[in-house]
């Protein structure tokens, strides 16, 4: 039994491993989570429904795994590649293709729900009336993009 749990826990830590791994080196990936982070604040300022914050949940559990498959494709062929390689470079495109289909129907279902009974004027109207969600928002686009583009 003790076995089985070590072996289980080292399970956990080598995902745990390559979603660090993964935060720390690829850009795309950071952009989702943050894009993520936005819609979740938004979702909840427009009192979004359980059922739609789940949905919109499972779509970036989606979109991250995505993002996560497409990098571990790229670093196995980038591996196995010594040159050009069109089947290398066709498996890279597809799965990139796969990253954004999901982020296609990601941005469907997010307009979706903002725009189809009103979430969108809800959450302008929580800007427009509360000064401190104006001030949030602003303190953190530079802590969003400093995470985008310099994090590491």
């Amino acid at each position: 039994m003790n076995r089985e749990i070590r072996k289980l826990r080292q399970s956990f830590q080598c995902a745990f491993r390559g979603v660090v791994s993964c935060l720390r080196t690829e850009r795309n990936f950071r952009i989702h989570l943050t894009a993520a982070s936005y819609v979740t604040a938004a979702a909840l300022l427009a009192r979004l429904d359980a059922v739609r914050l789940a949905v919109l949940l499972l779509c970036f559990a989606v979109m991250l795994s995505a993002e996560l498959m497409n990098t571990a494709v790229e670093r196995l062929c980038d591996r196995q590649a010594t040159g050009y390689d069109k089947l290398v470079r066709e498996a890279k495109d597809i799965a990139a293709a796969a990253v954004v289909v999901c982020a296609l129907f990601c941005v469907l279902i997010g307009a979706l729900f903002f725009l189809w009974e009103g979430a969108a004027c809800r959450v302008l109207g929580v800007f427009l009336l509360h000064s401190w969600a104006k001030w949030i928002l602003l303190a953190s686009v530079p802590a969003a993009l400093w995470f985008i583009f310099r994090f590491r």
